[in-house]
């Protein structure tokens, strides 16, 4: 069931000015209830700017119109210092020969996706550098007083998704260096090699991925490592993100039925009428996508379990940090006295 608040909601980010209250009386609209939605979803700045380019304020009260305007001024000023700090972030990586590509929102932003740079609300830098780089890239951050509180892992058996996340006290955007697109659980669906032409091309230039790589990266950061696979969540600043992409070439039905993933997030999304696609869902399909998620649940939970197993042989410390915990709280349990047993030999 679709909210009316939801409903104008996706109307004003959508449709035309002529479409804005089909199906809606204007009257019904709890104006707080929809500050709260479209906050949920991060999408105040969009919303602000849509009103503002459709002419449509007058249709909401002035308190309402005056606060979404300060967020989004807010969230566009942000924006801006985040721009300003990714261009000289790549300037400092390529000064030191570190080839690099800007994902997920950063991108989007320095490719133009958007008609104001206030649409859209960010978190951090997020870029991605390659494997050979990663001590490289430390040592440059460290030294140019980027740091980080969070605790490294002592032992890895998987190449992690990124880096310790950094801040710099001089600077006001985090920064998140990636090694790869996704969790090591999740890579077969989506490896970042897609990108290795990009890395090869030596053009000392600030460099983003492909539209239909952003389209594939979007959906799939939202279906898998955003969990949305397995509920029937949804995303508005993701929709957004793919609507203002516009890549025609990519919302091909053919294409779309191929990758169960982008099926989903269509098949999630078709109640809101934006995209001039629909796939009809059947009962096998319904069947299939349920064994697919009992399937990359168990998976889940084995490379867990896997992963937890080789770093107990590899990592000393641990090994010793089970051993404590072990025997400070299970040292009556037959089964955990075992592993003790087992971890001390």
């Amino acid at each position: 069931m679709i909210s009316v608040e939801e409903k104008l909601l996706v109307n004003v980010l959508y449709k035309p000015e002529s479409e804005i209250l089909n199906g809606i009386e204007i009257n019904d609209i709890n104006f707080d209830n929809l500050i709260k939605l479209a906050s949920r979803h991060l999408m105040l700045p969009a919303l602000f700017f849509n009103i503002n380019k459709k002419n449509i304020s007058y249709l909401f009260p002035e308190d309402f119109i005056e606060y979404i305007k300060n967020i989004y001024s807010i969230n566009k000023a942000r924006n801006t210092v985040l721009l300003k700090e990714a261009k000289e972030l790549s300037e400092l990586l390529y000064k030191n020969n570190i080839n690099h590509i800007f994902l997920k929102g950063t991108a989007l932003l320095l490719s133009n996706v958007f008609e104001d740079i206030g649409e859209r609300m960010m978190c951090d830098i997020d870029f991605i550098i390659q494997h050979k780089d990663e001590e490289k890239v430390e040592k440059i951050l460290e030294k140019n007083n980027y740091f980080t509180n969070n605790i490294i892992d002592l032992f890895r058996v998987f190449k992690p998704k990124h880096l310790t996340t950094r801040v710099n006290k001089n600077k006001t955007i985090r920064i998140e260096p990636h090694l790869e697109l996704l969790s090591p659980k999740y890579r077969v669906v989506f490896n970042s090699k897609k990108l290795i032409n990009d890395f090869k091309d030596e053009t000392k230039t600030i460099k983003t991925p492909s539209k239909p790589f952003l389209f594939d990266h979007c959906i799939y950061a939202l279906q898998i490592e955003d969990k949305r696979f397995f509920n029937s969540y949804h995303s508005h600043r993701s929709i957004y993100d793919i609507y203002k992409l516009d890549c025609k070439n990519s919302l091909t039905v053919k294409k779309i039925k191929k990758d169960i993933f982008i099926t989903h997030f269509f098949i999630n999304i078709d109640k809101f009428k934006i995209f001039d696609i629909h796939i009809k869902t059947t009962l096998l399909n319904s069947y299939f996508y349920k064994f697919l998620r009992k399937i990359l649940i168990i998976n889940q939970i084995l490379f867990q379990i896997i992963s937890i197993i080789i770093e107990l042989f590899y990592s000393n410390e641990l090994r010793k940090r089970a051993l404590n915990k072990i025997s400070n709280n299970y040292n009556n349990k037959t089964l955990l006295n075992y592993l003790y047993k087992w971890l001390k030999a």
